[in-house]
């Protein structure tokens, strides 16, 4: 009974692959190796970096300054009265504050153009996808990672990274 499941489940899948070859041409496209290989992608990377590159200063600065200010309280503290220690910790409050807000504000609105970026970038690979899969009369392109084995002469990765890359 098991050995007739099993024989039922591989006649299937021969089937569904003979089906799926007569319907129309097929190919395979591995998206991440494309983005990976884009020399676009290094562009994109030096104009963010030189575009957040103040901002990243001034977070460094905040922070280099927070611990410069402890390192000197910690030394002081023997020397400080109740009131000079409540404004040394105020002071301390309100400079982890406005560090952790200015860090967040940094992080969220780099998250924001590193995804308008990488948008534009996939949106120049499904281009290219559609141009090849146009010029070659393919019916069908799946993601390379959705298949367990595909026959190399049917990926079209290359393809595509040369397509990008001009």
């Amino acid at each position: 009974m098991n050995r007739l499941i099993q024989l039922a489940g591989a006649l299937a899948l021969v089937m569904t692959a003979t089906f799926a070859q007569a319907q129309g041409k097929i190919a395979v496209v591995d998206t991440a190796e494309v983005f990976q290989k884009m020399p676009q992608r290094d562009v994109v990377r030096n104009q963010l970096q030189n575009e957040f590159a103040s901002r990243v200063k001034e977070v460094q600065q905040l922070e280099q300054q927070g611990r410069s200010f402890v390192e000197k309280q910690q030394k002081d503290m023997a020397f400080m009265n109740d009131s000079q220690k409540a404004e040394a910790q105020k002071k301390l409050n309100d400079m982890q504050a406005t560090f952790v807000q200015k860090a967040r504000s940094l992080e969220q609105d780099r998250a924001k153009r590193e995804q308008e970026e990488r948008q534009k970038m996939l949106s120049r690979i499904k281009g290219a996808i559609d141009d090849i899969t146009k010029a070659q009369g393919l019916d069908l392109v799946i993601e390379r990672g959705a298949v367990i084995y595909v026959n190399p002469s049917l990926d079209i990765t290359q393809q595509v990274i040369s397509r990008v890359s001009k």
